[in-house]
């Protein structure tokens, strides 16, 4: 019965490409409160087919999603806790996944055949678990951690029967229950093989870059033969080990990569090994004979997981592209584009005027287009893709799209965990701008730019009227007229590290932000920086809807500035308020909306702007976010994440709840009122003050032979040569101006110029 089921799954495939658009609806599923909508898969981690062939597991950074191989149907696997799912194992009778992964402190055991959950095994000393096996009756499961705890699970109590830890960190795992070996890839190039029972170590593998610098040796991909003989490894030095596990004994060493191998799958039968890339490339290897097979190409990003059908006849390849991929193996053709979807790092997205549309755009410049009503996604725009975008960003009204993206460059997203690695310049592609609803490129002056570092910070201004883009070399931030392609103004700044770019909505203000630089506002009419002498650098900036208020971002505050027609002023301080990385004002500027990360956890966190209350969190993301936008209407606004999902929310439900609950606890004000501005008699007065404080919050600045030093307590900041630049730390800024000139701002207390004297002690310059 088995061999015609496989039979009749082979010839569906071969006949049939599986749409991409399913008659269920999986956006719906496992949501968090408040949420409507969940659009994308995320990542793809690890791909398992089930003994029969008939099903095949996908999962991803936000949960399980599980695919009927014959007619594609498609069912989503999560409920409760949403985690990373980087570990996933089937039952011997193929009746029970189990899935686990990094950030996600439970395994649930699912029922394949009604797609239901089973049961949860909690985790109590570690927040995730990273390999799964069963055991061959299927009365236990067998997990390991990230920290290297191997615990046994009775699969009908729930309870631990052992556990044992000896291991240590890890880049890859894999289980073999045909000789229970448990084999652990790792940073120094080693391979390490582990009794899967007891946890005691049984050798060491050693054999990759050995003479190559230490970050060239990451083992990224582990695979066992069927029969646990053999043992696969694929490495960030570009090539696929074989390994006797029975003699720890290098069988082969496979190469002809150009980038790091980080997947790897024997077939059914042992007799073929294939491995995937950064590079996009799928090889196959004769496990026999040691010679390739083939070459599969196909995919437009790097190879993130491989998977063989049991009767060996299919290998189901997963991408960073956002596809999982069917190829026959004895020809290595492919037979179909199995599904859509699973998107890696969400990095903006933007509404449609009226609301009926949502776009995003991931790290390769892919842009997804959805319909807010159905919640399916209507189109892909694929012109701006590439293998890694630096800057990229919406036109307000979702018709626009500039971006500058890289491709040659190796890149690979960690199999367990939140970050992402990167190796080499690659070949810089240039700005370009794209109107997404009719397709064409728009040429302008903006291409022709001879970039010699990326444009991370890109911007379009309301009304589409103006290209902004923040670029270091080149001096700072460049517009242009997008109709006319005339260069509009140049801004200079004195500090590179643009992280952001944020017109008001009334498009009359320009406001940058990043990781050293202070906020410089500028009046776009006048084409004058309005920017006050104590503001600080900041990691993010946001306008209210009604272009009247600022607020900025910083390491341990948000800071909110009235914008006057006289000038800007200081509002308040929301203090403690962690971790900022995105802001965004609700329509009525009443709430102040941010992403807040508490241990593994990351949050959106809102605030009362009127009187700094905590108003709560929400919770659904299981990576950083990236960006927040509100719809026109104002009823609902999205989130996108590096977990690779857009998640729609509810906001006149979450902001009528956050604000009865802040009433019922009777919060009080925890709005900080602004520092008051010292006046001073004389400039010098105001530098000694300045100096003065310094010394007492223990503040240095030295000159060396190489340019200066700001140094307090352990942390240091240093510009090299003395014509130049800018340094700062906290409240200090310091721009040097050339000649020994040094203009110190310190916010709450003031600004002063200083040199150096004979003796090496800064004094103020008239």
């Amino acid at each position: 019965m088995k061999t015609k089921l496989l039979s009749f799954t082979i010839i569906l495939l071969t006949a049939v490409l599986i749409s991409t658009s399913f008659a269920q609806d999986n956006t719906q599923v496992g949501l968090p409160e408040g949420a409507i909508a969940r659009l994308g898969k995320g990542g793809i981690n690890i791909m398992q087919f089930s003994p029969d062939g008939t099903h095949i597991a996908v999962g991803t950074d936000v949960g399980v999603w599980l695919y009927d191989v014959p007619d594609g149907k498609e069912t989503a696997l999560f409920t409760g806790h949403t985690g990373h799912v980087n570990a996933l194992a089937f039952s011997p009778d193929g009746k029970i996944l189990a899935s686990g992964g990094f950030s996600n402190p439970i395994i649930q055991l699912w029922d394949i055949e009604t797609g239901t959950k089973l049961s949860n095994f909690a985790l109590t000393k570690s927040t995730d678990s990273m390999a799964l096996v069963f055991s061959e009756g299927a009365k236990t499961l067998i997990s390991l951690d990230m920290f290297g705890e191997i615990t046994h699970w009775d699969i009908e109590t729930g309870n631990k029967t052992s556990s044992s830890s000896r291991m240590q960190s890890h880049e890859a795992v894999v289980f073999s229950p045909a000789n229970n070996i448990l084999a652990s890839g790792h940073r120094d190039g080693k391979i390490r093989l582990w009794d899967a029972t007891t946890g005691k170590r049984q050798a060491n593998l050693t054999g990759h870059a050995r003479l190559l610098k230490i970050e060239d040796k990451d083992v990224w991909a582990l695979a066992f033969s069927p029969d646990g003989k053999m043992l696969a490894s694929g490495s960030q030095d570009k090539t696929v080990k074989l390994w006797n596990t029975e003699n720890r004994k290098s069988l082969a060493t496979f190469k002809g990569y150009n980038g790091w191998v980080i997947a790897v799958a024997f077939s059914a039968d042992g007799s073929i090994l294939a491995s995937g890339d950064t590079d996009k490339v799928i090889k196959l290897w004769d496990v026999n004979t040691k010679q390739e097979r083939a070459t599969l190409i196909g995919h437009t990003n790097a190879v993130s997981a491989l998977a063989f059908s049991p009767d060996g006849k299919i290998l189901a390849s997963g991408s960073y592209d956002g596809t999982i991929r069917f190829w026959n193996q004895d020809t290595g053709e492919e037979i179909s584009t199995f599904t859509a979807g699973h998107t890696e790092w969400v990095k903006t997205v933007a509404f449609s005027e009226n609301g009926t549309i949502l776009t995003s755009a991931s790290f390769d410049g892919a842009v997804d287009v959805w319909s807010v009503k159905t919640k399916r996604e209507l189109t892909t725009f694929t012109a701006a893709q590439n293998e890694n975008t630096s800057g990229i960003a919406f036109s307000p009204d979702a018709t626009l799209l500039v971006s500058q993206g890289t491709n040659g460059v190796t890149l690979a997203f960690r199999p367990h965990g939140f970050v992402y690695r990167r190796s080499g310049a690659g070949t810089r592609k240039p700005i370009q701008l794209w109107d997404i609803t009719t397709g064409d490129h728009i040429p302008g002056p903006w291409q022709d730019l001879d970039l010699d570092r990326h444009a991370n910070a890109l911007a379009i201004s309301p009304g589409n009227k103006i290209l902004v883009a923040g670029i270091d070399h080149l001096g700072g931030i460049l517009a242009w007229d997008i109709n006319t392609g005339e260069e509009m103004f140049r801004f200079n700044l004195d500090t590179p590290f643009l992280r952001k770019l944020e017109f008001s909505p009334n498009g009359k203000l320009l406001a940058s932000s990043g990781v050293h630089v202070r906020i410089p506002i500028w009046d776009v009419v006048t084409q004058q920086e309005i920017t006050l002498p104590f503001m600080e650098r900041a990691k993010v900036v946001a306008f209210s809807h009604d272009s009247t208020l600022l607020a900025a971002g910083h390491h341990d505050r948000i800071v909110l500035w009235d914008i006057k027609p006289t000038g800007m002023k200081e509002r308040g301080k929301i203090l403690n308020s962690g971790y900022n990385e995105e802001l965004m004002f609700s329509p009525d500027g009443d709430v102040l909306i941010t992403f807040k990360r508490k241990g593994w956890e990351n949050l959106i966190q809102l605030w009362g702007v009127k009187n700094g209350w905590d108003l709560g969190t929400l919770s659904g993301h299981t990576e950083e976010i990236t960006t927040l936008k509100f719809s026109t209407d104002g009823k609902m606004f999205a989130s996108g994440s590096k977990d690779g999902t857009v998640l729609l929310w509810d906001w006149e439900k979450i902001v009528t709840k956050a604000k009865n609950d802040a009433i019922e606890k009777n919060l009080s004000n925890n709005l900080a009122p602004p520092d008051k501005l010292v006046e001073y008699a004389s400039k010098a007065e105001e530098a000694e003050a300045i100096l003065d404080w310094m010394q007492e919050n223990g503040y240095k600045v030295k000159k060396t032979l190489k340019g200066y030093t700001l140094t307090h307590g352990s942390g240091s900041a240093t510009v090299s040569g003395w014509g130049g630049g800018r340094i700062s730390s906290g409240k200090v800024n310091i721009k040097i101006e050339g000649k020994g000139i040094l203009e110190i701002r310190i916010s709450g207390v003031g600004v002063g110029t200083f040199m150096f004297d004979d003796e090496g002690k800064l004094k103020h310059k008239p």
